[in-house]
This record gives C-alpha cells, sequence and structure tokens, in this order.
C-alpha cells in the first residue's frame, strides 16, 4: 500500500504535530507500507522542491513570492498551490491513499486531488481549524471568521472517505456534525517508553533554578490554550497546600 501523506509542517521543525507524524511513518512503514510526504506552503522552511531530512523525503510546496494579505485570500492562495502540488506528486508517485492532516486547508486540496484522481482520502483531525485559531489568539469564538471556518471544517469532513482524529472529545465533535460514528476512529497521541531512559539528575542544575529538595512537576512543550496551562498553574495553591515540597517548573515557549 502506498500512502501520500499531505502535512501542515515536518521536520527539521520540532513540534507535537512533527512527532506525531513521525510516529504514524514509522508504525505504518513496519506494517510494511510505503509512505510519502508532502508539506504545504505553510512549511516555512522550505527552500527546495524536496528534501530529505533525518532518513525521510519529503516533496515540499514552495511559498508564493508574494502571499496574499487578507485572510481569507491567503488561505485560498495556499489551497489552490497545495492542490496543485498534491497533483503534480500523486500522478507521478501513484499512491492508494491520501492521508490529509489538520488543518482543514490540507483537507480540501487533498479532496479535490482525490475526486480527480479516483484516489480515497482519509482526513486527521488533530484539532478543529476554527477552535485552534481562538486558542492562537487569531480570531473569537462566534466570529464570522470562526463560523466560515467551521463551516468549511464541517464540508470536508463530510466528504472524506474516513476520519481519524487524536481522542474522544474530538471524536463525539466529528460525530456530532453529522459524520457516521463507523466512519471515524480514534488514534490517540502516546509516547513509546523504549525511546527514554532514566538519567542521573544534573544537580549544578536544580541548585541553579532553586529547585534542591523539592517534588518538580515539569512540563516541556508550546505555550498554547489547548495545553491547559492555565489550569495548571491555578491548580497549584492547592496541590502546595497539600504537599509544601512541590513546585512547577514550565519549559518552552508561546503565546501564553
Amino acid at each position: 500500500m502506498r500512502i501520500l501523506h499531505i502535512l501542515d509542517h515536518s521536520l527539521p521543525l520540532h513540534s507535537g504535530y512533527s512527532f506525531r507524524t513521525l510516529a504514524i511513518l514509522r508504525e505504518q512503514r513496519a506494517l510494511g507500507w510505503e509512505t510519502y510526504h508532502l508539506t504545504s506552503p505553510k512549511h516555512a522552511a522550505a527552500t527546495n522542491e524536496e528534501e530529505i531530512v533525518e532518513g525521510w523525503h519529503f516533496y515540499r510546496t514552495m511559498q508564493a513570492r508574494r502571499p496574499a494579505r487578507l485572510w481569507g485570500m491567503t488561505e485560498l492562495c495556499l489551497m489552490r498551490r497545495l492542490q496543485r502540488r498534491i497533483e503534480q506528486v500523486a500522478k507521478n508517485l501513484r499512491p492508494d491513499i491520501l492521508h490529509a492532516h489538520s488543518p482543514v486547508l490540507n483537507a480540501i486540496p487533498a479532496l479535490r486531488v482525490g475526486r480527480k484522481l479516483g484516489i480515497p482520502v482519509v482526513y486527521e483531525v488533530r484539532a478543529c481549524w476554527e477552535d485552534a485559531a481562538v486558542d492562537h489568539g487569531t480570531t473569537a469564538a462566534g466570529s464570522l471568521r470562526y463560523r466560515i471556518s467551521r463551516a468549511l471544517e464541517s464540508w470536508a469532513l463530510s466528504r472524506m472517505d474516513a476520519v481519524t482524529t487524536i481522542c474522544e472529545g474530538l471524536r463525539r465533535e466529528i460525530v456530532s456534525r453529522g459524520i457516521p460514528e463507523t466512519k471515524v476512529t480514534v488514534v490517540p497521541n502516546g509516547v513509546d517508553p523504549q525511546e527514554f531512559a532514566a538519567r542521573t539528575r544534573t544537580v549544578s542544575m536544580k541548585t541553579q533554578l532553586g529547585l534542591d529538595g523539592l517534588l518538580v512537576l515539569g512540563f516541556v512543550g508550546s505555550f498554547y490554550g489547548y495545553e491547559g496551562l492555565s489550569l495548571l498553574v491555578r491548580s497549584m495553591p492547592r496541590l502546595i497546600a497539600e504537599e509544601p515540597g512541590v513546585c512547577l517548573l514550565l519549559v518552552g515557549g508561546g503565546r501564553e
């Protein structure tokens, strides 16, 4: 089986998105499937139309030299550019499945190419586009942009051959939009324990950060609303009241 993955971004950029993608690719290859990988114009690090990163071959969709500035026009240009690139690569590779990953800006071009070339399309929803925009602070819930984004997401979902998502909450949201339950599969995020090993603690770092003798709760990742970090911070006084030796260490960056 040959699968062409359509991605927002990928390695060498490090993000939860990139790492989940990598885990999926490894597991599909372990099943004996052939995977191919194409990124959207939003992968701003692209300098060539094809690139090998850490042994993985990526097809890139280059950015327009003069991208549109207005919301709506920007996304329309991006989807048109991506659609042309998907069609070009798909005609060459002849995949059995197009696997589009969030956001819906990848799903719609994949759907159009899939219908044109007769290739089934799977859509992996990692977040609903409109809610992700709210979490990133680029729109407000209920705004015109929010409603348009939600309508596009629902339109794409209703036309997919199959849908996967990362949790039961998103599965319920997708089904609530009229998508048959049998069409939606949950493939949760996870951690491969074989990738991690116990290491000696860096005593000097603990001292430098004032963490000696404390039980450290740590977070390493992106600081965005969907991570729930504000809830974690607000809960600390209650935790400290029950366990005075607890402290919180946050490592990363982002809007929050």
